[in-house]
């Protein structure tokens, strides 16, 4: 391609390109700005960063919504660190009014972080409102009973109770004032050097329990306690013990088990169930989930599937329906290659491209730019990544 100076368009053969050298555009400078650490730069960010992407735009045509999808989705995960990161720094350095709007804004982008609620709670006690801070509390649950048919959390229950009884005074809880989980605050030294930061201690590991499934030794794990049977069915690969080295993963596995009792497993060649399985079908794979299910006594069970865990909840609620008491799909797809009744797979070309890119990353934190582009600069969650 080519283009002489001044010339706005690309032309080669049959297809035009803009030429993008001297252009400057929100999303680049956005991601640019969030990048960073420093308030202003971070504040700066959020100023061009004015909410959905090309939003009130769109084309009937699925590609074009499939990519405006997943990009909107992309940048507000960006936009909510930039906050993370701004509430955890204006509640470092006391600076209540901004931990406020920050904290705000970033519960209406996600209003289910009882983390958030609960950093809103302790700001407003810090400033001696204890209304609103009880008001925030009400907000809380009701947005999770609304949502999810969920009570808040015993922590969240616990600083309601307090400030209700006022045993958090404004100087206790000015100390607290933006208590963001650890795996949301800005990385530490130690964790840019690659070691694990005090704040980020894992929680107990549960006891791996097998089960044999056609002579196949197959991993499972069991937490919680809660009402109802649940089995999480992970990604392509996944494994039970260094799932609770990543803090935000083992806050939702923590989370899951908090109303259910909460089953998992590595399938069959993944994590610590046995490897040389040869190329696993879905079938077997199903059917090592029925042998967990039999082995810790579930008759009846709530099915989560993520990513390539989708297609086996499917095929098991289909094939055993007396046994299925719901599923819940994350991130799937019900066939992983193209086909003239499901054009929006990837085709076998492009799967063998997946695959020769994995191959050349194996070892390094790969695909992890569009699996989890927000944890990008966070070198502890690059290292699990690359681990895991």
């Amino acid at each position: 391609m080519g283009a002489s100076d001044g010339e706005r368009f690309l032309s080669d053969g049959d297809s035009i390109t803009l030429n993008l050298d001297d252009l400057d555009f929100d999303v680049a400078r956005f991601e640019s700005l969030a990048a960073g650490s420093d308030p202003e730069q971070l504040e700066q960010a959020l100023v061009v960063y004015r909410g959905d992407l090309l939003d009130g735009f769109g084309l009937k045509e699925e590609p074009f919504e499939d990519w405006l999808r997943v990009e909107r989705e992309r940048l507000t995960a960006i936009a909510t660190i930039v906050l993370e990161k701004l509430v955890a720094h204006y509640s470092a350095t006391n600076d209540l009014p901004s931990c406020l709007r920050a904290a705000v804004r970033l519960l209406a982008l996600e209003p289910l972080r009882e983390d958030i609620h609960r950093a809103l709670m302790r700001t407003y006690a810090a400033q001696g409102r204890f209304n609103l801070a009880l008001k925030q509390y009400e907000r809380c649950r009701d947005v999770l009973q609304l949502q999810l048919r969920l009570q808040p959390e015993p922590e969240t229950r616990q600083l309601y109770d307090d400030l209700r009884t006022r045993r958090v005074t404004p100087q206790a809880a000015t100390r607290i004032a933006a208590s963001v989980s650890p795996s949301q605050t800005p990385p530490t030294s130690a964790a840019r050097t690659g070691e694990r930061p005090a704040s980020r201690a894992e929680p107990m590991r549960p006891a791996t329990h097998y089960v044999k499934s056609a002579g196949i030794n197959i991993a499972y794990q069991v937490t919680g306690d809660g009402p109802v049977d649940l089995i999480y069915v992970p990604g392509w690969v996944s494994n039970l013990d260094l799932a609770w080295s990543s803090p935000r993963l083992a806050h939702m596995l923590q989370r899951l088990g908090s109303f259910a009792r909460l089953i998992r497993m590595d399938k069959r060649g993944t994590g610590l169930s046995d490897r040389n399985v040869g190329l696993p079908t879905l079938e077997e794979r199903m059917e090592d989930m029925r042998a967990v299910l039999d082995a810790v006594g579930s008759k009846r069970t709530v099915l989560f599937g993520s990513s390539e865990g989708g297609p086996m909840c499917m095929l098991f609620a289909a094939t055993y329906p007396e046994r299925t008491a719901a599923v819940v799909l994350n991130g799937t797809y019900a066939s992983g290659r193209w086909s003239p009744d499901y054009p929006w797979a990837r085709t076998s070309e492009q799967v063998e491209e997946d695959l020769t890119a994995v191959e050349r990353q194996w070892g390094e934190p790969a695909d992890m730019s569009n699996a989890a582009p927000s944890l990008m600069n966070d070198s502890f969650e690059r290292e699990w990544f690359r681990v895991s």
